[in-house]
């Protein structure tokens, strides 16, 4: 039951984390690897390294 409500959950962040991504640079990357994953933890770390990409990409500190 607990990988089972874990595993609702990354699909929400998912599909939230989709539509945010939306029209940002190189989206459908990061998209495709988040869809890949299993655990709230992978998700978000993609996601961050994502950010910390984008942001060195046009320079934001």
């Amino acid at each position: 039951l607990r990988l089972l409500s874990q595993l609702n959950a990354v699909r929400e962040m998912r599909k939230h984390a989709a539509w945010y991504l939306k029209g940002l640079h190189g989206n459908g990357k990061i998209r495709d690897q988040i869809n890949q994953f299993k655990t709230r933890d992978d998700v978000a770390n993609s996601l961050y390294k994502y950010v910390d990409e984008l942001e060195t990409k046009v320079g934001v500190s």
